[in-house]
């Protein structure tokens, strides 16, 4: 009765009403999750109630856009015929589907949830010594490796094994990775990638229906918050010298992957030297450092600390103080591998840290132990204990940690703690461990 109506108020056949509705209705539920169309939907996607309507309640619009679509075909066969208004509306309707089929980020961005490993030597054989791997070593201290080429376009790759579960999530544009423990509200996580907000990864829970800002660990529409666990970016063959019993997460290459990697490419934006940004920034753009530079954003609580990536080429162990957390900066093979540690070996005895005479390793001041770059102490009064490594976002784009976090403090060298003064003010010694 209702297109009968729109039938005689405005003369157009109820094919063609049903039609051009359902081609109106599959636009709605389908392009505002589609990349392009997230350029302009972006901070609708990046809530969670947009969210729950792109990747949730869409499909029922869909689904009526689907029946009025087959109406009016219907219709179309039986008493009105096939117009040209009613060709354009079902021509509309399949492109705007095929359009999605290509550009939607539920297929685009399917996270892994049944991830396969292989042996870092099967690895080194695939990719080379040359690929760069997202290293992970979760709440257990087990190391995990991610082939960052293969998770640049899933984004999410889930690793449900062992006693400390975790997801891992790669940004391309901010070249960001970080992985949260799969525990508490966050235990059993159904994950979309909703969106991008400033250049970082937005992703979605379905379960606790929130929406998270990978680089501000937690929820931006609730208080929940997610467990970091330490992520670092290397490449394979240093990664093998860390961790030669490591196993290596790899999938099979994919249409998909050519297709959005030449995306990027075309558009420059995973080019380091480039200018090139796809999102509007929050802020003015700070130029205390060059726009892509790789830097380490540490946060402690309500502090925060910028670490550029050059300063390691003057100084390969940094002792630093954040808030109330004493860390250790390490830098290691050539400076592919940097990683922040807590000094707090236990509770009331803080180390303090300088180099040691064989390559990459380092001594605390206190009792001349000797520490591996991974955090271990291989000889000396620590023998067998291992330094906590601390969550933070590794060789990032500088742009984009600086515009989440604006006016952030960059380190100098001098600000590093000087070792002799700090080492003679410590009560904890070798007699006191």
């Amino acid at each position: 009765m209702l297109f009968r109506l729109f039938y005689r108020s405005s003369g157009m056949a109820v094919s063609e009403w049903m039609t051009v509705l359902a081609a109106l209705l599959c636009a709605v539920a389908v392009l505002p999750g589609t990349l392009g169309f997230l350029m302009l939907t972006h901070k609708i996607a990046a809530n969670a109630s947009g969210a729950r309507f792109i990747y949730g309640r869409s499909v029922w619009v869909l689904a009526i856009s689907f029946l009025l679509l087959a109406g009016g075909i219907y219709n179309a066969i039986t008493s009105d015929g096939f117009s040209m208004i009613a060709l354009s509306g079902i021509i509309v309707y399949a492109g705007i589907l095929l359009f999605g089929f290509f550009m939607h980020t539920t297929l685009m961005f399917k996270p892994v949830r049944r991830p396969e490993f292989i042996s870092i030597e099967g690895a080194m054989k695939r990719f080379g010594p040359d690929e760069e791997v997202v290293g992970v070593i979760d709440q257990n201290g087990k190391p995990h490796a991610f082939v960052a080429r293969l998770a640049r376009r899933p984004h999410v790759v889930y690793q449900p094994e062992g006693d400390a579960p975790f997801i891992m999530t790669h940004c391309i544009l901010a070249h960001s990775s970080m992985s949260y423990a799969l525990e508490g509200a966050f235990s059993a996580p159904d994950i979309s990638i909703s969106a991008v907000l400033a250049n970082n990864m937005v992703f979605y829970d379905k379960s606790s229906q929130c929406s998270v800002i990978q680089i501000q660990n937690q929820a931006r529409d609730s208080d929940m918050s997610l467990q970091t666990v330490a992520t670092v970016t290397v490449l394979l063959s240093t990664w093998q010298s860390l961790y030669p019993e490591s196993r290596v997460w790899v999938r099979p290459k994919e249409w998909r992957d050519i297709f959005y990697l030449k995306l990027l490419s075309r558009a420059d934006v995973i080019d380091a030297a480039s200018p090139v940004m796809v999102y509007a920034l929050q802020n003015p753009l700070d130029e205390r450092l060059p726009m892509k530079s790789l830097v380490l954003g540490v946060r402690n609580g309500a502090d925060n600390r910028t670490y550029p990536a050059s300063v390691f080429a003057h100084e390969s162990l940094i002792n630093d103080r954040l808030g109330d957390k004493d860390l250790l900066l390490v830098a290691a093979f050539d400076n592919d591998y940097l990683q922040v540690f807590d000094r707090q070996i236990k509770p009331g005895t803080t180390l303090v840290f300088k180099p040691s005479s064989k390559p990459d390793y380092f001594l605390d001041t206190q009792t001349g132990s000797e520490w591996s770059p991974q955090g271990q102490c291989t000889s000396g009064n620590y023998g067998g204990q291992q330094l906590r490594p601390f969550a933070h976002y590794n060789k990032m784009f500088w742009y984009v940690w600086a515009d989440f976090f604006p006016g952030t403090d960059i380190y100098t060298q001098e600000q590093q703690i000087d070792v002799s003064k700090t080492a003679s003010k410590m009560v904890n010694t070798a007699t006191g461990i």
